[in-house]
């Protein structure tokens, strides 16, 4: 077994071509999703330039926010294209050619059926899914079949498990006396949970500066409450054992404000959970 680490997620503004040497997988995050189209076609060239001939594969917002097909085109470029929209954890599914979470959904079609017509020589398939059994024999045609996986993320990691003999560590033993939780998103099922924390007496505050306890939380919208993310704050946060950051756009913006160069994947804590250091 190989001791070095073998996956490294980092910012695309960050990225160092000697990465390549040292990580057998890299995640590059483009940070286009509420870029504009033109910025966003600027920034997924720079990414495809620096993977080279590399093996490739698509993350995508799962409520197929941003930049979606232009970046499944970009894959059609490099091969036939396998695109399914499914979180099991959070109830999300995919089922003939629309993506479904709890009474709403969306066809995906109108994205796809565009990018089957200007690329005539490739397959744009969306296959059904529901369970993680599911995206393992998905991840299986993947491989057999050749094709690039286009999905929010569970897809993508079972492929590259499968190319890549991929080394995680398991979530270090650091003993954390003290975490800091940093929440920044407005999804309901996480106000419920912060408005059940106050409920038990646990405070839950804005950023700001303040003698850490054990567990602190710090809970705001990106969008109204982003000035609060201070440098003074950020050097607070640094004070901690732990951080947990909640919320894409919010681990986001407050690791590209702390001028971290990259993240180390190791195991997932739960589903849809990671870590890194």
């Amino acid at each position: 077994m190989v001791d070095r680490p073998k996956t490294v997620a980092v910012n695309l503004d960050r990225f160092d071509r000697g990465l390549a040497g040292e990580f057998a997988c890299i995640a590059l995050n483009l940070e286009i999703r509420e870029r504009s189209e033109e910025e966003a076609a600027r920034r997924l060239a720079l990414a495809l330039e620096v993977v080279g001939e590399g093996q490739v594969a698509v993350r995508i917002d799962s409520a197929l926010r941003g930049h979606v097909g232009m970046l499944i085109a970009a894959m059609a470029e490099r091969g036939d294209v396998l695109v399914t929209d499914t979180l099991p954890e959070y109830g999300r599914r995919t089922l003939s050619g629309r993506t479904l979470i709890g009474s709403q959904e969306r066809d995906m079609e109108p994205i796809l059926a565009p990018l089957r017509r200007q690329k005539m020589d490739r397959r744009i398939e969306v296959a059904d899914s529901e369970t993680y059994e599911d995206l393992d024999a998905l991840a299986c045609r993947c491989v057999e079949d050749g094709m690039i996986p286009a999905d929010p993320g569970p897809l993508v990691a079972r492929v590259a498990r499968a190319k890549i003999p991929l080394v995680l560590g398991r979530p270090a033993a650091i003993g954390a006396r003290r975490v800091a939780f940093v929440v920044g998103t407005r999804d309901p099922k996480t106000l419920r949970q912060i408005r059940h924390m106050e409920e038990l007496g646990v405070p839950v505050q804005k950023p700001r500066i303040k003698p850490t306890e054990e567990v602190d939380i710090f809970a705001f919208s990106v969008e109204k409450d982003g000035a609060l993310v201070t440098r003074d704050f950020l050097q607070h946060l640094a004070g901690y054992d732990a951080l947990v950051l909640s919320g894409g756009a919010t681990a986001n913006y407050i690791l590209a404000r702390s001028g971290f160069r990259y993240l180390v994947s190791e195991e997932q804590v739960q589903p849809l959970v990671s870590s890194a250091r």
